[in-house]
């Protein structure tokens, strides 16, 4: 194996000042702390590898037995004339090495089958496979060691004008998922004693504020009024019918003044009436995960001081184990405190929106928000503690800078399970999904079989369907045949498949053109970035690009 060098200069912020913007510098740690593997440097797998060297990926490793030939010399940029002949790996990582030098890269100039035989634990020591243009033979032994090791896998295969993504990420927590519309956390239904209290102190009677100030009462202050007013009329009670918001509508209109113009902190009111009257308390999915969690901590826990570590694979493969404890630790910790302290909500996220408002009293609010969800912070990591204690774990298991982005991530925290590529291979569980695909009209579905058939057609005849301009009329009837034993296999109780879209298939010849290798290098290399920051919610599990009609599917096998 051969490695070249790494090198740091003081320029690293400014080049990656735009990607800080979307994952923060702690996603920008754990892209820096993964090792990725990628198995053959074809167009699609530099693509791909490439959209992971330049925002920073620590390490990766190129494993490919290929040289380069004339095919590879038409379709990857990651390769030079030169070249001809030598080895595919080393080339690659050569020219993506020279995009960022603040990336190791390396190689293995062996197929993954050969080192796999002398090494089964190499692949142990990756936080990230992404297997490219393998056969289902290799896929499948590669996909079974990352299912027992809890290595999140990625394969991708572009394939004439398809492309085809498999995300096995075995059980994958997602803890920033960057939702697309959030919904301010201002804790009107149940504000906190402090906000209260500011209320009552400068907001006690409004009809006293001058032309001014009235105009620039915040829009919290004037939906906790009038969910106080409601409240006493109503014995109490929290408006949070439809019915009941619309009279909270009611009330916060009844407080506009005539001497004010504009009333634009009013407008904001009514404009969060819906939003705003919403318990902070956890969905069901939530709750579920939160209900399980303390029963996971002891599993992993379990499991974390039963291992041992000899070698760097297997100390890559416990990281992976305890940053499973993390998540579990912190989800039984906020499970902890809304159980008590919380009293049925989630810890307060403390950020407030802008509002109309001046400045003195848009701070002194922030400042009431921040202190309560440190507040929340601060006991949520007591219970952390209390059940690292139990569990004999390290008391510093959890840092302040993990603790804070969970709890303020909490609402949105998900765990996807996901199915093994085994499963999909040897299960029928798939067929629903794959048999609505073959009903959409976008041919996603038919692709995704002949795929697998032209794998099989491959594995029995040791070339693509059509691979041969010759035998594209003669490939057409067989490759029909495996089409039936693949929708056999799936339990697809019918498959009808045009003869159009075989003979384009089969046309394709296994080509793996640039222009699809470069859209589906794209998507696979933001679903690796998913999969390493634990942020933004990635793929369950099954991507089908067509770029015939340039429309995509999801599928979940």
């Amino acid at each position: 194996e051969t490695t070249m060098g790494k090198h740091r200069d003081t320029s690293k912020q400014r080049r990656y000042d735009r990607q800080l913007r979307l994952w923060g510098e702690h996603g920008q740690m754990a892209m820096e702390d993964g090792a990725v593997c990628l198995i053959n440097g074809s167009a699609t797998g530099s693509e791909t590898l490439k959209n992971l060297v330049l925002p920073g990926i620590g390490n990766f490793t190129i494993v490919d037995g290929t040289d380069v030939g004339a095919a590879d010399l038409g379709n990857n940029f990651f390769v030079e004339d030169n070249a001809l002949g030598s080895s595919r790996a080393s080339c690659v990582t050569q020219l993506l090495q020279e995009l960022n030098e603040h990336v190791n890269g390396s190689y293995v100039s062996d197929d993954i089958a050969q080192v796999l035989e002398s090494r089964p634990d190499f692949l142990h020591r990756f936080s990230l496979v992404i297997a490219t243009q393998l056969p289902s033979k290799e896929l499948r032994q590669v996909a079974a060691i990352c299912a027992s090791t809890s290595i999140p896998l990625i394969a991708v295969h572009s394939y004439g004008l398809m492309g085809y993504l498999r995300v096995m990420l075995n059980e994958h927590q997602v803890i920033e998922a960057h939702p697309q519309h959030e919904v301010p956390d201002l804790r009107v239904l149940a504000p906190p004693a402090e906000l209260t209290a500011f209320i009552n102190e400068r907001y006690s009677d409004l009809s006293a504020l001058t032309t001014a100030q009235y105009a620039h009462v915040p829009y919290v202050v004037l939906l906790v009024k009038a969910s106080q007013q409601w409240a006493a009329q109503n014995g109490g009670a929290a408006p949070t019918t439809y019915k009941q918001k619309k009279e909270i509508r009611g009330i916060v209109e009844s407080l506009r003044r005539t001497d004010v113009q504009g009333d634009q902190n009013i407008d904001e009111a009514l404009n969060a009436v819906n939003t705003a009257f919403s318990r902070p308390s956890p969905p069901k999915s939530l709750a579920a995960l939160l209900a399980k969690a303390r029963g996971r901590v002891s599993e992993l826990a379990a499991e974390v001081h039963g291992a041992t570590v000899s070698t760097e694979e297997s100390a890559i493969s416990l990281g992976l184990r305890r940053q499973q404890l993390n998540f579990w630790v912190l989800s039984a910790g906020v499970a902890a405190f809304v159980d008590g302290e919380g009293e049925g909500l989630l810890p307060s996220v403390g950020v407030i929106p802008d509002m109309t408002a001046d400045t003195s009293t848009y701070v002194a609010l922030q400042t009431i928000y921040q202190q309560q969800s440190l507040v929340d912070m601060q006991a949520v990591h007591a219970h952390v503690q209390q059940i690292c204690t139990m569990e004999s774990l390290p008391a510093d298991l959890i840092s302040a800078d993990s603790l804070k982005p969970f709890c303020k991530n909490a609402l949105n925290l998900e765990v996807i399970e996901y199915t093994t590529i085994e499963a999909e291979y040897t299960a029928a569980s798939a067929s629903a999904s794959i048999a609505a695909a073959l009903d959409d009209g976008a041919s996603s579905g038919a692709l995704y079989v002949l795929l697998r058939a032209a794998q099989v057609f491959r594995a029995e005849r040791s070339f693509w369907p059509g691979e041969s301009d010759l035998s594209v009329e003669s490939d057409m009837p067989v490759l029909k045949q495996f089409v039936a034993e693949v929708a056999k296999e799936l339990g697809l109780s019918t498959c009808a498949i045009s003869d159009d879209l075989v003979h384009e298939f089969c046309r394709w010849g296994g080509s793996e053109l640039h222009a699809i290798a470069s859209v589906m290098g794209g998507i696979a290399s933001q679903e690796a970035i998913k999969a390493i920051t634990h942020q933004y919610v990635p793929c369950n599990n099954t991507f089908i690009f067509n770029g015939m009609t340039g429309t995509t599917t999801s599928l979940k096998l």
